[in-house]
């Protein structure tokens, strides 16, 4: 740390100046407001258990420079904030889902189970809020020539410094990417730190990503996409978080219809524009939409809501392979 850099403590009494908020942090550790401020003032340290749920319970804002400083002090910080993690998905939250799966319209059911999922899987992967970003990628369906060209980004849940929900990030993927790669493979793929590993293809990743992994979503031998979870913190995804998130992209499997699986020798991915060139296009979507649902109605026609959404984005991955 930089000789300039604010200490901890000096961090933890700017965060505690308020009294409201030094009682709400001090409620959520079960500990007195004076405990709060004897560390802040040096006069005590806090143990272990209570570091980790203080990173857990100051303002998202400064959760990040407070961590960095007290890495400074507690080098052990960060395999102690690694280790807090459950092992197992619970069986409570397997209920959960198959309830769900039970008593869902067929037309809701992807989205509300793909919802559920990745929160949990969030909650799970990131229980100390360091900082990760969980997203559902799917194949588009073949084009013309019968083959898959693209995959898109559908879904996304983070916690900061990405923002909660990822729909409006959204991409196609071609096959230069971690995604593209682990769909045409089948096999799950690790990135531990992205700043310098060079894994054997290009890593497109935005400025939080450090360290990612990916693992298909199949089902009976056949592929419908991939989960891909990122980390800001490099070395993240240790063997029992990768268990973790190949348990939840199966878990995700039960919310794809089985005409969204696709047999691996179909899936032939181009090289997609990077994220930056492809939003003025992909913010076109709803205008396209609404202007196709405008049209079925001054000609009196059916209009299917799903259907068309399918063939806007088609249209949208149509001009993007164009551009490559």
């Amino acid at each position: 740390m930089s000789s300039n850099a604010p200490s901890w403590t000096s961090i933890l009494h700017s965060i505690i100046k308020s009294t409201a908020e030094r009682q709400r942090i001090a409620n959520e550790l079960s500990i007195a407001p004076m405990t709060l401020t004897r560390w802040a003032n040096g006069e005590t340290k806090p143990h272990k258990q209570h570091l980790v749920r203080l990173l857990q319970a100051v303002p998202v804002k400064d959760r990040q420079e407070l961590f960095q400083a007290l890495e400074q002090q507690y080098p052990d910080l960060h395999a102690w904030l690694i280790e807090d993690t459950v092992d197992t998905i619970p069986s409570e939250f397997f209920a959960q889902v198959l309830h769900m799966r039970t008593i869902t319209n067929e037309r809701l059911l992807f989205w509300r189970l793909a919802d559920l999922i990745l929160k949990q899987a969030l909650e799970q992967l990131d229980p100390n809020r360091l900082g990760l970003s969980i997203r559902l990628v799917q194949c588009m369906p073949p084009r013309e020539d019968g083959a898959i060209h693209s995959l898109r980004e559908i879904a996304g849940k983070g916690h900061f410094p990405w923002p909660s929900d990822l729909e409006h990030e959204i991409c196609f993927l071609g096959g230069e990417t971690l995604c593209g790669y682990v769909v045409e493979t089948g096999y799950l793929q690790l990135v531990s730190d992205l700043r310098h590993e060079h894994p054997p293809f290009p890593v497109y990743h935005d400025k939080f990503e450090v360290s990612a992994v990916a693992h298909p979503i199949r089902y009976a031998g056949l592929t419908a996409g991939c989960l891909l979870a990122a980390s800001s913190q490099p070395h993240y995804f240790t063997p029992l978080r990768v268990e973790l998130a190949k348990h939840f992209s199966d878990l995700l499997a039960l919310a794809f219809p089985k005409g969204a699986f696709y047999a691996n020798e179909v899936i032939k991915l181009h090289i997609m524009p990077e994220p930056e060139k492809q939003y003025a296009l992909i913010n076109t979507y709803r205008e396209r939409t609404a202007r196709l649902a405008q049209q079925a109605a001054q000609e009196h026609l059916p209009f299917d809501n799903t259907q068309t959404s399918i063939h806007v984005w088609q249209q949208i991955e149509g001009e993007l392979l164009q551009r490559c």
